[in-house]
């Protein structure tokens, strides 16, 4: 299947279903569980504030698809992503910067190093990030560092991206959620008590 016939078939599909192409192949995603919603939208803020002190001309959306030039049969719709300037009405955006998954339940290893080549490849991307919600984990791959993954396991890791200015720890993008240092003591009692 290419990008077309994906589109095709999208509008075939139910609102509530989440589908991306990879490789060719429609494949249905599991809803976001609250927690991996929480880490999107904490690392959008963080990107955000980010952009608005340094004045840069930078979004960090959620959900949203994206292609990459040439390649006709990838879609996928990745948890974060950063687009350049103004956008117009596409449903997908071939131009960006960051990409960020957010690891779910029906996520495999080797589906998220397939996206991770293809975001390696798109020609303006400078970020591929992997977060696992369930324990403090934050892959960045590169482009500066030709793509060598660094992995972050510790909440006090510093998450630096200096082409963007960001600057946080890898608690920061757990806020909220029964990782978050500051509530590791309310999640505890309420799963004891329960």
């Amino acid at each position: 299947m290419d990008v077309d016939e994906f589109m095709v078939f999208y509008e075939t599909r139910s609102d509530g279903e989440h589908w991306e192409l990879i490789e060719g192949a429609a494949v249905l995603m599991t809803p976001a569980s609250l927690a991996q919603r929480r880490i999107a939208h904490n690392l959008c803020d963080h990107l955000h504030s980010t952009f608005t002190a340094r004045r840069l001309d930078l979004f960090a959306y959620i959900n949203v698809c994206v292609r990459s030039p040439g390649v006709r049969n990838f879609q996928p719709q990745p948890d974060v992503v950063v687009i350049p300037g103004i956008v117009g009405y596409d449903l997908y955006s071939e131009r960006f910067q960051l990409i960020a998954e957010i690891f779910s339940p029906a996520n495999t290893r080797k589906e998220i190093d397939l996206k991770l080549r293809r975001y390696r490849e798109a020609p303006d991307n400078l970020y591929a990030v992997v977060i696992e919600p369930r324990e403090f984990l934050v892959e960045i791959h590169a482009k500066r560092s030709n793509w060598q993954p660094i992995i972050l396991r510790k909440p006090n890791d510093p998450i630096e991206m200096p082409e963007f200015g960001l600057l946080c720890s890898v608690a920061d993008v757990y806020r909220g959620t029964p990782l978050d240092p500051r509530s590791a003591k309310a999640s505890y009692s309420v799963s004891r008590s329960s």
